[in-house]
């Protein structure tokens, strides 16, 4: 039978392109995007239009206080509260582990994950479960898990220690104790967050092609080299967006901080949106909490735009 009359008898000879008329179309997609401008609207611009004007203003409008200050909230940030550098010195250290050891132990986690044959379902699971998990469920339970003397880690440990022979170890306040405050979060994060990262890095390494692995197995390349000179950098995209991500969700730090240590001991663990939350709904100051929270945005406005300029690759595959 001929190639041709079989072809006009499954396919028509005029398929319409679109039955909707074409004003009906306009109206639809109009229409479609007009409901999207308008949630757009009104849930991001103008908040952050609103709040952009009331950062200019000693605005406490639960006490009837409404005047306008220019930019002394700002200097008051900068200059004047200390706590803001706390502040933002202690979200750097947050942001500086969660980062850098992030990145580093999910794309090992990754790496193994893609060379695991059988159970590779299994393993991709377990790890992204802590991610669908309540945050604040999971940051309750590791905050009884930090107890010192009732909780699981010094428990094991104590354990651990005396079968090493050691008579009387020391007691570690995961969460009381300045100095350990808030890498305690770091480690918490690093648990809850790791699958997330770990999914978008393995996505990535399944969609660098075979080829370039079979060509340097003709060459005789290592496992090294191939890391070294084929997955890396084949990877930079992926791995530049996972940064990116990474940072701006760590300068954003709250939800974990304000339920296992509320900012303590001794501002130990406040970070930038956690004086944030103080300043607007404990101290009432809706107008200095505004200009935090845009003081913070010009810091992650600036940290990815570096990002972007010095992680862009120049090639493509």
């Amino acid at each position: 039978m001929a190639v041709r009359p079989l072809v006009r008898l499954l396919v028509p000879a005029h398929v319409p392109r679109n039955r909707v008329p074409a004003p009906g179309r306009a109206l639809m997609i109009w229409g479609g995007m007009g409901v999207t401008m308008v949630f757009f609207l009104a849930w991001t611009v103008f908040p952050l239009g609103y709040a952009f004007l009331r950062s200019f203003y000693d605005w406490q409008p639960l006490l009837g206080r409404h005047v306008y200050v220019g930019l002394r909230n700002y200097h008051e940030a900068i200059a004047i509260d200390p706590l803001f550098f706390a502040a933002l010195r202690n979200t750097a250290h947050f942001a500086l582990l969660n980062v850098a050891v992030g990145s580093a132990l999910c794309l090992l986690v990754a790496l193994a994950i893609n060379v695991t044959g059988r159970g590779n379902t299994f393993y991709r699971i377990s790890f992204f479960l802590p991610v669908v998990c309540s945050e604040v469920g999971t940051a309750l339970i590791w905050r009884f898990m930090y107890q010192p003397r009732f909780g699981i880690i010094n428990t094991a440990l104590f354990t651990v220690a005396r079968a090493l022979g050691v008579t009387n170890p020391p007691e570690i306040g995961w969460l009381t104790d300045p100095s350990w405050a808030m890498n305690s979060v770091v480690i918490y994060s690093l648990w809850k967050y790791l699958g997330f990262r770990m999914i978008i890095l393995l996505a990535g390494l399944q969609a660098i092609p075979d080829v370039y692995y079979e060509a340097a197995q003709l060459d005789g390349a290592g496992r090294w080299s191939c890391l070294r000179h084929i997955i890396l950098p084949l990877l930079l995209p992926t791995l530049s967006f996972v940064l990116i991500i990474g940072v701006i969700n760590s300068l954003q730090v709250f939800s974990q901080i304000y339920v296992m240590t509320a900012g303590g001991p001794g501002n130990a663990t406040l970070s930038v949106v956690m004086l944030l939350y103080r300043a607007a709904f404990q101290m009432l100051r809706f107008g200095y909490a505004s200009a935090i929270s845009f003081i913070l945005f010009g810091i992650i406005l600036v940290l990815t735009a570096i990002q972007l300029k010095v992680l862009r690759p120049s090639w493509e595959y």
